[in-house]
């Protein structure tokens, strides 16, 4: 499986878009006011023109996220030609170094699980926002609801909001996002009290099924590398890695 980077990022940006999305020269400034880094944060995308300063051109971020009451920060891709720079520049600036995350994909050609009985895609507006209160009961760490809830609204392609349920309990819901062939998941959680009982697996496993079922080729990911239980879970389906990113925020 050889997909191009900048097509697997762009497939990842419309899954989980900004609420606002600029254009800057190669560089795509997204804000969803502060949900997510992801969301809300510079990601270096392609070549720039050459003729604008690299010092000016991060000056125009920050800006932008001052203006908006948010700190400047970037999510810088190995594979762009100013990655190096740009990341030497801001650690200059004493920009913190955060998250350093796998971008992970696995051909589904290659994969020959199945599908939970115990698992539920949830259909229509209905069953998104049924969906939606199910990751904010078992994730109450996320309290910014109405932003998440429209990121997830706008995002682009076909969405799969699925649980799983035991006992007539949600005990792991996730969300999937299909544009073209490509399959992303996203707020993948587990109910703290029964996890270590494969439940993720369980989710994960469905979530996959249904997504060769409509189509997809290839699921992709993006999971921090110092998340050890979830980089697991994954290591199992065999999702391997395509890149890696960081990000580096403006200290105050």
């Amino acid at each position: 499986m050889s997909l191009p980077l900048t097509y697997l990022e762009e497939t990842a940006l419309n899954a989980w878009p900004g609420l606002l999305t600029y254009l800057y020269d190669g560089w795509i400034v997204r804000w969803a006011d502060g949900y997510t880094k992801r969301a809300n944060s510079v990601t270096p995308l392609y070549p720039g023109s050459g003729d604008l300063d690299l010092e000016m051109k991060v000056e125009w971020c920050e800006q932008f996220f001052r203006a908006r009451n948010l700190p400047a920060v970037f999510r810088l891709l190995p594979f762009h030609p100013d990655a190096a720079a740009l990341d030497h520049f801001l650690a200059q600036q004493k920009y913190e170094y955060l998250d350093e995350t796998h971008h992970m994909v696995l051909d589904l050609d290659e994969w020959d699980g199945s599908s939970s009985k115990r698992a539920y895609m949830l259909p229509g507006r209905s069953g998104l926002e049924s969906w939606f209160r199910s990751f904010h009961e078992l994730h109450p760490g996320r309290v910014d609801h109405v932003n998440h809830l429209k990121i997830v609204q706008a995002s682009l392609g076909q969405k799969c909001p699925m649980v799983l349920m035991v006992d007539g309990k949600v005990v792991a819901c996730g969300l999937g996002i299909l544009q073209d062939d490509l399959f992303g998941l996203f707020d993948i959680v587990t109910d703290e009290e029964e996890r270590g009982r494969g439940y993720g697996h369980e989710l994960v496993a469905s979530m996959l099924d249904w997504a060769i079922q409509a189509g997809a080729s290839t699921a992709y990911l993006q999971v921090t590398i110092g998340n050890a239980p979830a980089n697991r879970l994954y290591a199992r389906f065999g999702f391997q890695e395509a890149y890696r990113y960081w990000y580096r925020r403006q200290n105050d």
